[in-house]
């Protein structure tokens, strides 16, 4: 186990503040009230949270270092990212073409249409032939 501070680090707690980060992060709820739901101490995850950034932070800039040679600034903290799917959310459908015949009868297109077709309608509801 590593040490810091004259302590050991414990893997497991580590582990298990890791999982609990990452499962607070997806559930979109706010710390204060993740920790109420599963009975935690907000103080001691924003701790843990804080205290695992700087653990990996210092990591990465070991790991870079050792690479080149030459110590380099930290890499930044990624944020967990919600994809959504745009059309899903607000389908945005546009409203149907309106051709209205001197004849009478009004033809409403929806997008998407097929031109032929609507030109054979066309062709038979002005008498014309296809």
């Amino acid at each position: 186990m590593a040490r810091r501070g004259g302590r050991q680090r414990d893997p497991i707690r580590e582990k298990f503040w890791r999982r609990t980060i990452r499962q607070q992060q997806r559930s979109g709820l706010t710390i204060r009230a993740f920790c109420l739901r599963e009975g935690l101490k907000d103080g001691a995850f924003r701790w843990w949270r804080q205290a695992l950034a700087r653990r990996d932070r210092e990591a990465s800039a070991t790991t870079r270092a050792d690479r080149s040679g030459e110590p380099t600034e930290a890499a930044p903290a990624y944020v967990p990212v919600r994809l959504v799917d745009l059309g899903a959310a607000s389908p945005q459908v546009a409203p149907p073409i309106e051709i209205m015949l001197p004849t009478g009868p009004t033809v409403r297109v929806p997008s998407g249409f097929d031109p032929r077709t609507l030109g054979q309608v066309l062709a038979v509801l002005e008498g014309r032939p296809c």
